[in-house]
């Protein structure tokens, strides 16, 4: 961090920059700084290395940087504009390297906004797959989407296949590792279903939690911005799984101040979200209706017309009755 600082302060080699940006924001800054900081300073590595003319560092950053977006919670529908402008670019240079990997994170970012993100007619749907990209890195990254539309999408058993596969995997990036881990032991409290698609059964919860608390909790000591939130709501997940309510309500309060404060308008929602199946589930309706109204609202401000409309229909499903003997739809 101090030589990035110094890099900044008084300059250095053209040719140095763009290395020390798209290294140092793009693998050693997630895991001590903002990730909003990290995706903004990726922007920068990328006009760096386009000016110094490195335009395959400059590519590379794009990547890093639509991730680290999407990662950090930020608008959808500019995160999808901002991919379909690097593709532009890329069809400009006839940079065809990575484009298997943009086009994974844009399918990703077009299915949480949902189907009124209709795919645009540019450069991206005209060009073709390259065999210059590595096949098993490729596997790697199109697992982790896959993972990520599972687990956004409520498909518990696709989310496990593709989380184990994704953690499996060697190379996937440390950071990867860290998100995708805590995903994956928030999805193991939905239950997965039986190999016959019937019944539920929650598979190694308990092994699956302690490896991913002790996974965000560790990153949590270098980054209460980034991984603190996190850890509330694993915490308050296996609370509620425990039948620990005030413990589990403390926990959901926690996970929905904190991720507000880092600014993961997503992860509120999430917070909001698992609470208010939380509160469902003990019969306090009321308050199950509150936190689901507070869900879809962060999920609109996210841009994921798929969770509000998904939010919508889990309020759809029930009823409060008021102690007044009136009926109020959620």
């Amino acid at each position: 961090k101090a030589g990035m600082s110094l890099l900044k302060k008084y300059g250095s080699p053209v040719d140095i920059m763009p290395k020390a940006y798209l290294f140092y924001y793009g693998f050693v800054a997630v895991h001590t700084e903002p990730l909003q900081i990290c995706a903004d300073n990726m922007r920068k590595s990328f006009e760096v290395g386009m000016s110094a003319g490195e335009s395959m560092l400059a590519v590379y950053s794009t990547i890093l940087s639509i991730k680290i977006a999407m990662f950090g919670g930020e608008n959808l529908q500019a995160c999808l504009t901002e991919i379909d402008y690097h593709l532009e670019v890329m069809h400009r240079i006839q940079h065809k390297l990575i484009l298997p990997y943009m086009l994974e994170y844009r399918e990703t970012i077009v299915f949480l906004i949902g189907t009124s993100a209709a795919l645009k007619d540019n450069c991206a749907n005209n060009l073709e797959l390259t065999s210059d990209a590595k096949q098993t890195k490729r596997d790697q990254v199109q697992s982790m989407n896959r993972m990520l539309r599972s687990f956004w999408g409520g498909h518990s058993s696709r989310c496990h296949y593709y989380a184990k596969k994704t953690i499996e995997t060697s190379t996937g990036g440390l950071f990867n590792k860290q998100y995708i881990t805590w995903l994956a032991g928030l999805n193991s409290f939905r239950g997965i279903k039986n190999k016959n698609g019937t019944g539920s059964q929650f598979l190694k919860v308990k092994e699956t939690f302690k490896h991913a608390i002790s996974t965000v909790r560790a990153s949590a000591e270098i980054s209460r911005w980034n991984f603190q939130n996190k850890v509330h709501l694993l915490e308050a997940e296996m609370f509620s799984f425990e039948r620990k309510d005030v413990e589990a309500q403390a926990s959901y309060t926690s996970a929905i101040t904190s991720s507000a404060s880092s600014g993961f308008i997503h992860e509120q929602g999430l917070s909001c979200e698992l609470a208010g199946l939380h509160y469902r589930k003990i019969g306090q309706l009321s308050a199950a209706c509150n936190f689901l109204q507070r869900a879809k609202q962060c999920y609109a401000e996210w841009g994921s017309q798929m969770k509000v409309a998904s939010i919508s229909r889990q309020l759809e499903t029930f009823q409060i009755t008021l102690t007044s003997g009136k009926v109020l739809s959620c």
